[in-house]
């Protein structure tokens, strides 16, 4: 396993984020080390710096918020620059649905910018833009609603969340020693519950940014696929006792957990200064083979559904993140 260099220093969110435009459909972009997982980009990092070029590419139409969209991660990205390539799907005037690839490796200064036959498509999407603060239409209060599974978790003490890391109810969950090299993890303030889940295989955690920065719209994507080191250990079927808890973080320490696709389907405009807090639930229909299933919740403090995201993701050898090969995780090799 080759040593990663752990950079610590804060990255403002909107400058890793940030792209550049260099002609009317291609941006480039700098993919930063402080938001990875060992080598390699986190996804949903990586699907906001896609977001981003959208965002750039819609808003002069007035169309800067997604709506809906769906990523397929083809291979490992690096911490290097990036070309985001868009291709005009439908533009209309209410919903304009664009796709997106990110390109690395053998990238020009001048167009075509990227190496034909050369580069590597990293990753791919379709995503649909919209404003969401001028949509009108039918809107009823459905059955889920109104059921506890649509309750978000007891409200924490947030100023003592803040101060202590903790207050009665809620911990902020900790890296254990050795596992620096999960630097995007480090961004974030995850809160778990003190007494474990409340119902078997659901996780409930607030959730806010290492930084202090807010949570913009734009980091919808990173926030859909950011988790605690210790995940696994609150969607099992039922709680472990401690050596059983011993033995799986000794697992979890080798493992890496790479998302094949993800989709985020965006349900209200987030304050243009973006939110303090967001409050996640995350559940498993099945861990199989190597493969498992995340559905993820997103809401704000007042409980009002902020997002909706579904991702499919591997779990393979943290050598494969980290080994001196720089060999791509895409289908031909899974």
């Amino acid at each position: 396993m080759s040593s990663i260099d752990v950079d610590t220093g804060v990255v403002p969110f909107s400058e890793a984020t940030r792209v550049d435009k260099l002609d009317s459909h291609t941006y480039k972009v700098e993919l930063k080390h402080a938001f990875s997982i060992g080598a390699v980009p986190n996804g949903g990092y990586t699907g906001s710096c896609l977001i981003a070029a959208g965002h750039a590419y819609l808003s002069s139409r007035g169309q800067p918020d997604l709506l809906t969209s769906h990523f397929e991660f083809l291979a490992q990205t690096t911490v290097e620059p990036a070309i985001i390539v868009i291709e005009d799907v439908k533009i209309s005037r209410r919903l304009s649905t664009i796709h997106l690839t990110l390109w690395q490796g053998s990238l020009l200064d001048h167009a075509p910018w990227i190496t034909p036959s050369v580069s590597q498509r990293a990753v791919l999407a379709y995503a649909t833009f919209t404003n969401l603060r001028t949509m009108t239409g039918m809107s009823e209060t459905t059955g889920y609603e109104t059921t506890s599974a649509a309750a978000i978790p007891r409200l924490p003490d947030f100023e003592m969340l803040k101060a202590k890391d903790a207050d009665s109810s809620w911990q902020v969950s900790k890296l254990p020693r050795g596992s620096e090299t999960w630097r995007s993890l480090l961004n974030w303030k995850f809160y778990m519950p003190r007494a474990g889940p409340s119902t078997a295989g659901v996780v409930d955690m607030w959730i806010r940014m290492a930084s202090g920065e807010n949570i913009m719209a734009g980091a919808l994507a990173y926030v859909a696929d950011s988790f605690p080191y210790n995940l696994h250990a609150f969607l099992t079927a039922s709680p472990a006792d401690r050596v059983q808890q011993t033995r799986r973080d000794s697992q979890r320490a080798a493992l890496w957990f790479p998302t094949l696709t993800m989709s985020l389907d965006i349900k209200m405009a987030l304050p243009s200064e973006g939110v303090e807090w967001l409050v996640v639930r995350i559940t498993s229909k099945q861990i199989k083979n190597g493969i498992f299933d995340l559905d993820i919740t997103i809401r704000n403090v007042d409980g009002e559904l902020v997002a909706l995201s579904h991702h499919v993701a591997m779990i393979v050898d943290l050598s494969r993140n980290t080994g001196k090969s720089e060999k791509s995780i895409s289908k031909s090799n899974l």
